[in-house]
């Protein structure tokens, strides 16, 4: 049984669930004037649709709004048992850099707060290209930190590049941790710019060692990327340390889920520009 906090599932109901059933235009089992299969092939395309474009009546906020209602709970379901199956040491959050890679609205932050609660300090960047995520995503950050479920300290930010984040100075020895959730299951997704980009990112980060979390569905045509993105990780100097399917039966149907956990050992040559006399 996935263990959610007793916070969850008012907050969703709050900010997602009610504002959709006492929409106007919900009528007659509709959803904001759309039909359940109609708002799964067009409004949210399986997820990988241009959520910053109108589509007939409905905005892009509306898109998103769809989205969590559809999506959002299996999905942080799913990241919540793989947090507590593959991250089970939480001090591995403590101090660490989390970048979220195709965020959403804030789904992987949502179970990562219902995992770790406000016993960690940890910096969090979402990364999505679309705005109205982007947008929705920062209400349920604000939201989560409103309800004290974020240290103070902890920092939650949402963008839309990765390579034009600043992070600061790089960091020592402190984990930075990459989320993958369901994006290779997207065929628009390149993986050698991905992994690019993932190796980059880690390197102006900080010196530390680095985690990366792949979650997707694991039929076939899901992930069929994943051999190709395996390969480069491993050629980027990740290791994978676990790789599985399972049934995951926790939620409203059961469903095959695939992940993965790749490590990457700490830098141990320091570049003497980064010496501070």
């Amino acid at each position: 049984m996935t263990n959610r906090q007793p916070w969850l599932d008012p907050m969703r109901r709050r900010l997602i669930l009610d504002p959709i059933v006492n929409d106007e235009r919900s009528v007659s089992g509709t959803r904001l004037g759309k039909q359940p299969g109609w708002i799964f092939q067009h409004a949210i395309g399986g997820g990988q649709a241009d959520f910053d474009q109108w589509i007939e009546n409905l905005s892009p906020r509306d898109r998103v709004m769809l989205y969590a209602l559809f999506n959002q709970k299996a999905h942080i379901d799913e990241l919540i048992h793989a947090f507590d199956k593959l991250l089970v040491d939480l001090e591995i959050f403590q101090d660490a850099t989390v970048i979220d890679i195709g965020c959403g609205p804030y789904t992987a932050g949502l179970a990562l707060a219902n995992v770790v609660g406000s016993r960690a300090v940890y910096r969090y960047f979402g990364i999505d290209r679309a705005l109205s995520m982007c947008a929705f995503a920062e209400e349920l950050a604000a939201e989560v930190r409103a309800l004290g479920e974020l240290d103070e300290r902890t920092e939650i930010s949402f963008h839309q590049e990765i390579d034009v984040i600043d992070f600061g100075r790089r960091r020592g020895t402190q984990v930075t941790v990459f989320i993958l959730s369901y994006l290779l299951a997207s065929d628009t997704i390149d993986v050698d710019t991905l992994v690019a980009e993932i190796d980059r990112a880690s390197k102006r980060v900080g010196l530390g060692p680095t985690v990366l979390l792949y979650t997707n569905s694991a039929r076939e045509e899901a992930r069929a990327a994943y051999p190709k993105f395996k390969k480069l990780m491993v050629d980027a100097g990740f290791t994978e340390h676990i790789e599985a399917k399972e049934t995951f039966a926790d939620s409203d149907k059961l469903r095959e889920i695939h992940y993965a956990l790749y490590v990457r050992r700490a830098t141990l040559t320091i570049p003497i520009a980064e010496f501070r006399i």
